[in-house]
C-alpha cells in the first residue's frame, strides 16, 4: 500500500533551508532524528546547570526565566538538585507580598510562569496556595483577560493574551481556578483570534518584538493553544485548528535563523495537539538554533546571540517531549456537555421556575457539578433547582457543568438560555372567593343600597298619607 509522503520545509542549518520528508512509517527516521537530540537536550540541560546561580536565579527580575529553567530540570529529573534550588526560590518570591510582580505595576505573566512550573511539577506544597490564587486572580480584568502588558501608546498595563496564557496555566495546573474565571478568560482569548488563526498579544497590539514572552505572532499563537489545551480545548474545535494551521503555514518564520523561542513553544503546541510530524519538523529546526555552549537564544533579546535561560528552559522542555516515541502523556479527560430545561416554559413574575439538567452528560462518566446563575443576581447548585423571579424583563439562565476528571484537570460545559419574564396576568372567575377586603366592600355596597332602598320608601309613604284638616 503506498505511503503518503508530508513534505515541511524547515531550516535543518543556519544557512540553508532544505526539505524534511516525515512518513507515516517513520522508524527510521525517528531513530536518526533521537540521536543528536539526544545530545543536543544534554548540553542544554548542562548549561542550565552551570548558569544557575547558589540561590537557584538566573538572574534579577527574571523569575520567568527561572520558571521555565526550573521546569525542565525537574521534568528530566524529579530529583535533580539544580531544580529544587530554583523551584524554592521560586516558591520564597511567589509567597512574598512584596516582590516586584505582586505590585501595582505587576504583571500576570510572570507569577503566572512560576506557579505553571511548580504546579506542574507538583510542589504546589511550597507555597500558600489560597494567597496565591488571590493574588493572581486580582490581575484578572471584567473583560475576563489578565493585567501586565504595559502599552505605551495608552502609558498603561492592559490585558493582553500572553499574561492570561501565562495565569490560565498556572491557575490550571495547580487547580486553583474557579470555573466561572476560566470560562471569562478562555473567552478573552479567543475574542484576540484573528481571521487567519493567530492570535494577538492585546485588543490593538498583534506582537511586541521587546516583549520577551509575546516577541512575535508564532509564540504568541502557540503559548495561546497551550492555554486553550488546559481548558479542555481539541484539535476538532475551529480555533485550534485554525491556530495551527497559521502556525504550521507561518513556519516561513523559521526560514531564517535566531527563532528559538517560537520553535519551542510550536514544539510544545503541536504535540500537545498529537500532531507529531510537525512536532518534529518544529524541533529539528530548533535543534539548528542551539549555540556552540549548549544554551539557545532568541534573535528577539538584546543579548542574542548570548544564551539564557528563558530560550534554553523553553528549548529543553520541547526537546524533552520529543526524546521519546511516547512524548508526554496525552491528556484524555473530556469536558462534559451541559444542557438543561425549565418549566413552565411561560414564565411569569412570582411564578416559580423549575430547572433540570438531567441532560447534561459526561463521556467520561466522571461525577458532574452542577452551578447556577440566573442573570438577576442569584445563583444556585444542584442538579436541579427552582427560582422565582421578581421583575419583568430578559434574564440569561446559565448552567456550568463541571466534571471531576483528571489529566488534565476538572473540565466544564457551559450552557445559557434567554428566558423572558412577563408580568403576573390575574383573571377573575365567577367562581372565585372574595378576601376580607373583597367582603367588606360587598357589604358595605349592600348596606348602602338597604339605606337608599329605605329611605325611598319612607319617602312614597311620606308623599301618600292623607292631609288632615283639623278644625276648632
Amino acid at each position: 500500500m503506498a505511503t503518503v509522503s508530508v513534505f515541511i520545509i524547515i531550516l535543518t542549518s543556519c544557512s540553508a533551508a532544505v526539505p524534511v520528508v516525515l512518513e507515516p512509517d517513520h522508524d527510521a527516521a525517528t531513530a536518526m532524528f533521537l540521536a543528536p537530540l539526544s545530545s543536543s537536550l544534554r548540553s542544554a540541560l548542562n548549561w542550565l546547570v552551570a548558569n544557575q546561580s547558589s540561590s537557584g536565579s538566573y538572574g534579577n527580575y527574571r523569575e520567568h526565566w527561572d520558571a521555565a529553567a526550573a521546569y525542565a530540570l525537574w521534568l528530566n529529573n524529579s530529583d535533580s538538585v539544580h531544580a529544587s534550588l530554583s523551584l524554592s526560590y521560586l516558591a520564597a518570591q511567589l509567597d512574598n507580598s512584596s516582590a516586584w510582580f505582586w505590585g501595582a505595576y505587576g504583571e500576570a505573566d510572570v507569577p503566572g510562569a512560576i506557579l505553571h512550573s511548580i504546579g506542574s511539577s507538583s510542589n504546589t506544597g511550597l507555597i500558600n496556595k489560597m494567597a496565591v490564587a488571590d493574588g493572581l486572580l486580582q490581575f484578572q480584568q471584567s473583560n475576563g483577560g489578565f493585567n501586565g502588558y504595559y502599552d505605551l501608546k495608552q502609558d498603561q498595563t492592559v490585558t493582553s493574551s500572553i499574561d492570561t496564557d501565562e495565569a490560565l496555566l498556572g491557575l490550571i495546573s495547580a487547580d486553583l481556578i474557579p470555573v466561572t474565571n476560566q470560562t471569562t478568560a478562555t473567552q478573552y482569548l479567543l475574542s484576540l483570534q484573528n481571521p487567519d488563526g493567530s492570535f494577538n498579544l492585546t485588543s490593538t497590539i498583534s506582537f511586541d518584538p521587546l516583549y520577551s514572552q509575546g516577541p512575535d505572532t508564532v509564540s504568541i499563537t502557540s503559548l495561546t493553544l497551550l492555554a486553550l489545551k488546559g481548558t479542555g480545548f481539541t484539535v476538532g474545535q475551529a480555533p485550534v485548528a485554525n491556530a495551527l494551521k497559521f502556525v504550521t503555514s507561518a513556519a516561513a518564520i523559521f526560514s531564517g535563523n535566531g527563532h528559538a523561542y517560537a520553535a519551542a513553544l510550536a514544539t510544545l503546541a503541536f504535540k500537545a495537539y498529537d500532531q507529531s510530524d510537525l512536532a518534529t519538523a518544529s524541533a529539528v529546526y530548533l535543534l539548528s538554533q542551539q549555540n556552540s555552549d549548549g544554551g539557545f537564544s532568541d534573535s528577539s533579546r538584546s543579548s542574542y546571540p548570548e544564551s539564557n535561560a528563558l530560550d534554553t528552559g523553553w528549548a529543553a522542555i520541547a526537546l524533552e517531549t520529543q526524546s521519546t516515541e511516547e512524548g508526554p502523556p496525552t491528556p484524555i479527560n473530556s469536558p462534559p456537555i451541559a444542557a438543561f430545561s425549565f418549566a413552565p416554559r411561560s414564565v411569569s413574575v412570582g411564578v416559580a421556575v423549575h430547572f433540570n439538567a438531567t441532560a447534561s452528560h459526561d463521556s467520561d462518566n466522571d461525577q458532574l457539578f452542577y452551578n447556577w446563575t440566573f442573570g438577576d443576581g442569584s445563583a444556585a447548585q444542584g442538579i436541579s433547582t427552582t427560582h422565582t423571579y421578581a421583575n419583568t424583563g430578559n434574564y440569561t439562565v446559565t448552567l456550568i457543568v463541571t466534571d471531576s476528571g483528571t489529566n488534565p484537570g476538572p473540565l466544564s460545559g457551559i450552557r445559557s438560555v434567554t428566558i423572558t419574564v412577563q408580568p403576573t396576568i390575574v383573571q377573575n372567575s365567577p367562581s372565585l372567593r372574595l378576601g376580607g377586603s373583597g367582603l367588606l366592600l360587598v357589604a358595605a355596597s349592600l348596606a348602602l343600597v338597604a339605606i337608599i332602598g329605605v329611605a325611598f320608601y319612607i319617602g312614597r309613604r311620606t308623599a301618600r298619607r292623607p292631609s288632615l284638616n283639623l278644625k276648632t
